[in-house]
């Protein structure tokens, strides 16, 4: 009688342990498609002396050092991916949409030419007005353009900031939940998909310490989640430069994080906005200022068709600073064609030495060697040049990253077939012991009764 309880006993103890492995096969098929999960598995042990199985706690398929290293590569590809977005729009704020610089200065270039063939035209001096307020207007679309792309970049990071402090709340929050149930499996999957997606924000990286409690930190140190405690991500406006500042505050204390946060979507906008904008704008303020002042200089000169010097073509800017937006035509000169100085100081009806002046602007160069229209190439193309460099990296980051993805599926995702195959077995197994029980049973039945 003892020993058909003690084999009752055994097969119960096995039918449990196959069951448990027929639930861990089926919850891993069930979640074959979940993104973030971390397929399980059940391992069983013999049970010494007095024999049979018992079945542990499943088991997650994870290793921290490659987690770590998907959080690092997918906080590179946000950050090229957005900083690629952003150069793009940049460039066409610059050079796109519409007629670009270079091709407003070639085209009154090439009416001053006719003008100064004709100083006595009143239509073609009406069209060099008309270049000259069109030139202006295009510099002011576009630095009205790059400002744009300046308060749109300040206005995604304050958006991402909200959403770091968040997903870090929830970090801390899933932290509590493991350190109240180490074996909660989803919940620690939970937390490394919160994990990954606080890297494509900012960039940084986790560990997990001894205790099982995830340490969030970014680029420079600064910790956003230390267990429990989680800070949260501030911005603000910059007087001096006009760019956002990232900070980050833990109760009273505040630190400056902007120039070291190295990844993430936050990361592309701040370097965006402290070098690429930034330059974008001075080049162009500054470009705007020298055509200002050297076309100033020759018009000034010179004389109208009604013989009177010492007009401006457009209104004198102060300094290259914001010289690009107010940038515009001399109100005199709008109003009176005829003020355009084609002629040279007491040269008379005809005379065309000031037009003449003025086309030779067309080849005249700068300190740096450029002429006018060659700095607005270039100033098109270096922000050209930054968008190629940046697909490039988008490409170079997304092979990384699917590369690390490819080995988080090998270790932890779903093989359907393999879970069919082990759910078939331990299936088969728990039927097994089902009969054994049956028999165990069926003994113990004819034993009762001969008794």
């Amino acid at each position: 009688m003892s020993d058909l309880m003690s084999l009752l006993t055994l097969a119960s103890g096995g039918l449990a342990a196959q069951n448990a492995g027929v639930a861990v096969a089926s919850n891993n098929v069930a979640n074959a498609n979940t993104e973030g999960y971390s397929r399980q598995r059940i391992d069983f042990e013999s049970i010494a002396n007095l024999g049979g199985v018992r079945s542990g706690e499943p088991t997650r398929y994870a290793d921290a050092l490659l987690s770590n290293r998907i959080r690092t590569a997918s906080g590179a590809l946000s950050m090229a991916t957005s900083n690629a977005r952003a150069l793009g729009e940049l460039q066409e704020a610059v050079s796109g949409n519409g007629t670009t610089l270079d091709e407003s200065l070639a085209t009154m270039f090439a009416d001053l030419d006719k003008a100064s063939a004709s100083p006595t035209d009143q239509t073609l001096r009406q069209q060099v007005v008309a270049d000259t307020k069109a030139l202006a207007n295009n510099f002011n679309r576009r630095a009205a353009a790059v400002q744009e792309q300046k308060d749109e970049s300040n206005k995604r990071v304050a958006d991402i900031a909200e959403q770091a402090t968040v997903l870090a709340q929830q970090l801390a929050a899933a932290n509590l939940q493991i350190q109240k149930d180490p074996t909660d499996q989803t919940e620690q999957d939970n937390r490394d998909k919160i994990a990954n997606q606080l890297a494509q924000l900012v960039g940084g990286s986790a560990r997990i310490d001894t205790s099982g409690q995830m340490r969030y930190v970014l680029d420079g140190g600064a910790v956003v989640v230390d267990g429990k405690s989680a800070s949260s991500v501030q911005t603000s406006i910059d007087p001096t430069t006009g760019f956002a500042t990232v900070q980050i505050v833990d109760g009273t204390v505040r630190r400056d994080v902007t120039r070291q946060i190295a990844g993430g979507s936050i990361g592309a906008d701040l370097g965006l906005g402290q070098t690429t904008i930034a330059a974008a704008q001075k080049n162009l303020d500054q470009l705007a200022y020298q055509v200002t002042l050297q076309f100033n200089a020759i018009h000034s000169v010179n004389a109208g068709g009604d013989g009177i010097s010492g007009r401006n073509m457009f209104k004198p800017s102060a300094s290259p600073t914001g010289a690009a937006l107010a940038m515009a035509i001399d109100p005199g000169l709008e109003a009176d064609p005829n003020q355009l100085a084609l002629a040279a100081a007491g040269g008379g009806v005809g005379d065309n030495r000031g037009g003449q002046a003025l086309y030779a602007l067309a080849i005249a160069k700068n300190t740096n060697g450029d002429t006018l229209a060659n700095a607005a190439i270039g100033l098109a193309a270096a922000v050209g040049n930054q968008v190629a460099n940046a697909t490039a990296d988008v490409k170079r980051d997304k092979i990384v990253s699917d590369h690390l993805d490819g080995l988080r599926d090998s270790l932890s995702g779903v093989d359907t077939n393999e879970e069919l195959t082990n759910l078939s077995k331990f299936q088969n197994a728990s039927s097994a012991m089902t009969r054994f029980i049956s028999t165990i049973d069926a003994m113990l039945g004819d034993f009762i009764d001969k008794v």
